[in-house]
């Protein structure tokens, strides 16, 4: 049994309050005012911390199988519990590809008695391949729950029925929208950075393209979830989509509303990432529609890459930057303190939403019957980002940015996973 006294809660549908949050049996028992600590109880002092109800991050990368070297689901785990994530969904673009339930069953048990609990997405087709539908009644059999060929874009000619399959079997179907075609051999957004930097772009249409035919496939077969949005073009399509009815949702990720392509003044690959950083105007459109309602989630698409491999520079390393241990002091700097959204809101972008999303009924919500995730965090001091991390790897870009907000103890299942220092 646990007692968190005297912090702000926040939670996404009753608002925010000071009060009290009482956790047993792994379940919130009571939440609000001044709560009597009962016998043998640990008690948490939040004092001047705002408590939310645990991160779900429904865009993880562990590399397990294939790449260990840069992460494995254990600090994967350990790296969530940092952030504050207390659930976080995997993607399948592992060595070998996740489409097969014997692996899905094996890395599932692999999963158990960490400090964060880690969720798998499976291969919507065959090696993530796009040539056939992966077996989606075997895997959600198997403990799937979402699909998604992350990594690759969902095959166009496939699509309608593998929303329509995902749809019968009440799981997500996530789609990363890329057309390769019109990426080519990019490595960073076509416009001034990439000239200043003699790099091959990839351009806004790579995106924006494979979002429209996204969208239009929703509307006339069902749910789609579009991952890490960075277009103000794509943010306007999705918006058009929802004000049409379509069963439509999307995310972006922190760098996408804290950096835009300008920021890369050198050849760092800390900053290469996909789809890449954006222009100041499509920043500034993420920003309204995370503000407005439009984007659902934030996620942060975590993509550890050995230190060797980032060295290569952006020509040559691999996309991706790793996300969980700053995802809630980026949103808190950059949203909450700014005036972006309100703290009710950013409590439903990080966890009732993608809890949502996923199914997860008991997640999301400081309310009584809600399973006992807890994030605290710390609005008042500010830290550098470190050097190091608890990831595996510490391919970020935005190493000695200082930032407020960050997490001061996390909780899964009404025990203590994480603690600050």
């Amino acid at each position: 049994m646990l007692l968190i006294k005297n912090g702000l809660l926040i939670d996404p549908v009753s608002g925010e309050r000071p009060g009290d949050l009482l956790l047993a049996g792994g379940r919130i028992r009571l939440a609000g005012g001044r709560i009597k600590a009962p016998p043998s109880c640990e008690v948490l002092d939040a004092s001047g911390l705002w408590v939310f109800p645990g991160f779900v991050d429904a865009h993880v990368h562990a590399r397990e199988p294939g790449a260990e070297g840069a992460e494995t689901l254990e600090s994967a785990a350990r790296a969530a519990a940092a952030g504050g994530v207390t659930t976080a969904l995997l993607m399948p673009n592992t060595a070998p590809p996740l489409d097969s339930p014997s692996l899905l069953r094996r890395l599932r048990r692999r999963a158990k008695n960490l400090p964060a609990s880690l969720l798998f997405s499976a291969a919507a087709t065959r090696g993530r391949a796009g040539g056939a539908a992966a077996p989606l009644a075997a895997l959600k059999r198997a403990g799937a729950r979402a699909f998604t060929d992350d990594g690759s874009c969902l095959p166009r000619l496939l699509l309608p029925g593998l929303i329509r399959k995902a749809a019968s079997l009440g799981l997500p179907l996530l789609d990363h929208p890329e057309d390769f075609r019109l990426t080519g051999d990019g490595v960073v957004n076509a416009g001034p950075a990439a000239r200043r930097l003699g790099l091959p772009g990839i351009p806004p249409m790579a995106e924006l393209r494979a979002v429209i035919s996204g969208l239009l496939a929703a509307a006339d077969n069902g749910p789609l979830h579009l991952q890490h949005l960075s277009l103000a073009s794509s943010v306007a399509a999705l918006r058009a989509a929802k004000a049409s009815g379509w069963p439509v949702t999307g995310e972006t990720c922190p760098h996408y509303f804290t950096l835009s392509d300008a920021d890369i003044v050198a050849d760092d690959a800390d900053f290469k990432m996909k789809p890449p950083l954006r222009s100041e105007a499509d920043r500034r459109a993420v920003l309204r529609g995370l503000a407005d309602g439009t984007i659902d989630m934030i996620a942060t698409d975590h993509a550890p890459h050995e230190r060797r491999l980032k060295t290569l520079g952006l020509r040559r390393a691999p996309f991706g930057v790793i996300g969980l241990e700053t995802l809630a002091p980026l949103c808190v700097t950059e949203l909450a303190l700014k005036g972006v959204v309100t703290k009710v809101r950013l409590a439903a972008l990080l966890s009732l939403n993608p809890a949502r999303l996923l199914g997860l009924r008991k997640k999301g919500r400081l309310a009584p019957g809600f399973d006992a995730d807890v994030a605290l965090l710390d609005p008042r001091r500010a830290w550098r980002v470190p050097e190091r991390f608890v990831s595996g790897s510490s391919n970020s870009p935005f190493v000695g940015r200082r930032l407020r907000g960050w997490p001061a103890a996390a909780v899964l299942a009404g025990k203590i996973v994480f603690r600050a220092g």
